[in-house]
């Protein structure tokens, strides 16, 4: 991995974990190097950050318990 791309993980990251606030940082770091490993045979590694940010963010959404829309009573 490049110093850019490691600066573009270190966002990636950052931009997940303020998205999920209620998500340990340190549980979203493991589970964007998780997710890089796949990627570790990539000859073009120009859309890896991309691709990661995305798949943690599916894994994290789908992992969380939806908040109830409770409709205001009229």
């Amino acid at each position: 991995m490049t110093a850019d791309e490691t600066r573009e993980i270190d966002v990636v990251v950052q931009r997940i974990a303020d998205r999920f606030p209620g998500v340990d940082p340190d549980d979203v770091r493991a589970q964007v190097h998780a997710e890089l490993e796949a990627f570790d045979d990539a000859h073009v590694r120009d859309f890896v950050p991309v691709l990661v940010e995305n798949a943690v963010m599916d894994t994290l959404r789908a992992s969380l318990e939806p908040t109830p829309i409770v409709p205001p009573e009229a």
